[in-house]
């Protein structure tokens, strides 16, 4: 079963990678894993399931790697630098995450959806300042800067970061799309 999730994310990731999140159907998805629809059917009532699936697995990671770090017991430094290497990596290996993070589609299509990614980015909050919070109290971090707006300029910062690598991979799909279109053209 958990195969078959993962199996259907990372098919749904390329669809959104290749055409943008309003591509990503039931029928896309059957489409692009070569079965019928109502295989799918069991799994999804409607598009925005998928979504939802992707968003789930998404946090799942997330969770996963917090509890990795938390479970490290490194100094609340290398825990800093490990968690956004760790991110950038995960980023990188499914970059269809950035699409469903940075998307403006996805918390117009459904309140639901909007819900989920607002727990992803509260839950990562949450754990980033404990560990700032934690290397104050060490001394590591020596400033009078809240822990709060220290959080707040890193993850405005990896944003950045991430939203740049975005913008690549858009701009990679729209040249595909157009050469495409121009092959059909000619």
């Amino acid at each position: 079963m958990e195969s078959k999730k993962t199996e259907m994310v990372e098919a749904a990731g390329r669809i959104i990678l290749e055409s943008g999140i309003n591509a990503l159907t039931i029928d896309t998805l059957a489409f692009r894993m070569e079965i019928l629809h109502s295989e799918l059917s069991i799994y999804f009532e409607k598009d925005n399931d998928i979504l939802k699936m992707m968003l789930f697995s998404l946090d799942n990671e997330i969770q996963k790697l917090i509890n990795t770090l938390v479970a490290s017991n490194q100094s609340p430094e290398e825990e800093l630098q490990n968690l956004f290497k760790d991110l950038y990596e995960l980023f990188n290996r499914k970059p269809y995450y950035l699409s469903l993070i940075f998307s403006t589609e996805l918390t117009e299509m459904d309140s639901e959806l909007y819900d989920i990614l607002l727990r992803i980015r509260t839950a990562a909050e949450m754990y980033l300042l404990q560990v700032i919070t934690q290397g104050k109290n060490k001394k590591i971090y020596n400033t009078k800067t809240s822990s709060r707006s220290l959080v707040n300029r890193i993850l405005v910062s990896f944003r950045l970061l991430m939203n740049e690598q975005m913008v690549s991979i858009n701009l990679v799909r729209n040249l595909k799309m157009l050469r495409s279109k121009n092959e059909k053209d000619y």
